[in-house]
């Protein structure tokens, strides 16, 4: 009997540890669309904080990106040094060359190896890419990465216990047309349809818009949230440079009030949030809020009610046996 105890006990302890999902016990019941997640722009394109060499959009790398809770990774694809490689660069290969999309696509693909319990995804960018189509397919076929990857846009969206279930934990959203029809295993989500992209990005001092309004089928919503700024490097122009300055503030409040304004304006939820230097300012905080999750090293106890349940019939029973006569 007593042995007995005991392995029902570790049951019970192994079913508690796989309801944590992407961190969070609430989630788990939560569809993929019904999640607000911290995504990085450019998330590749790594710059020293104190002694910056080339310009960059992040300060840490994406295994400690992962590691911090960002659940979103934007790509920005071009054709490397020859047809069959893709390089990951912002705002080109001349500023910031992160490497290969290969070597990205196995730091992603460890960190699933090591982490069961969390869903990420991945934003191919650039309409009209120069990348080859074939070669991103590889890249994500050599790396390994293609076997967590969700085959084909779902008619509705699965909680994320189901997706950590069934081991789809991977989703890849395409912006460029071409590649997102390349893939025949049907991995690659095309944007078109699925991803709304507000507008942006922005420049300081321009207020933060929530268009474009013609949502018609998509069913995620990718707010672009950081500034950039026109600025010279290696003798060129450019109007897309990041801009690392009052992180404190666009990575604060305006942050919540970005996407509390187009969450109110848009009628499907604010899934991504893409930022610049995520580990700059309080993006945690807000986005625990959007997904009306207790703040870190807060009691749940004080933030759940005691008359809360997750389960409406047992809300209901409780609510019928105190109800006054």
């Amino acid at each position: 009997m007593l042995a007995l105890c005991l392995v029902l006990q570790m049951s019970a302890g192994v079913r508690a540890a796989a309801k944590v999902c992407n961190q969070h016990e609430e989630l788990c019941s939560r569809a993929y669309n019904d999640v607000t997640s911290i995504s990085t722009h450019a998330s590749f394109a790594v710059t020293n904080q104190t002694k910056p060499t080339k310009p960059g959009t992040q300060f840490k790398g994406i295994n400690d990106q992962l590691n911090d809770g960002v659940r979103g990774l934007h790509f920005n694809i071009m054709q490397g040094s020859s047809a069959s490689e893709v390089s990951l660069c912002y705002p080109d290969c001349t500023v910031n060359n992160g490497g290969t999309l290969l070597d990205s696509l196995k730091v992603v693909k460890a960190w699933l190896d090591a982490n069961k319990n969390d869903v990420v995804t991945i934003f191919l960018e650039g309409v009209d890419t120069n990348a080859s189509p074939a070669a991103v397919v590889k890249a994500f076929t050599d790396s390994g990465a293609d076997k967590y990857a969700l085959m084909g846009k779902p008619e509705s969206w699965s909680t994320l216990e189901t997706m950590i279930d069934d081991g789809t934990t991977l989703v890849v959203f395409a912006e460029d047309p071409n590649i997102a029809a390349a893939n025949s295993e049907g991995y690659f989500i095309s944007y078109k349809g699925t991803v709304l992209k507000l507008e942006g990005p922005f420049k300081y001092g321009e207020e933060w818009t929530c268009g474009p309004w013609d949502r018609s089928t998509e069913s995620i919503m990718l707010i672009p949230h950081y500034i950039v700024q026109t600025t010279t490097y290696g003798g060129a122009t450019y109007d897309n440079m990041p801009y690392p300055f009052n992180l404190g503030t666009t990575n604060g409040y305006q942050y919540e009030f970005h996407a509390v304004s187009c969450r109110g304006g848009q009628s499907i939820w604010v899934n991504f949030m893409e930022v610049d230097f995520y580990d700059q300012g309080d993006l945690k905080t807000p986005t625990l809020k959007m997904n009306a999750l207790p703040y870190e090293g807060d009691n749940k106890k004080n933030f759940y009610p005691e008359f809360f349940d997750a389960d409406p019939d047992a809300s209901i029973a409780s609510a019928s046996t105190h109800a006054v006569p």
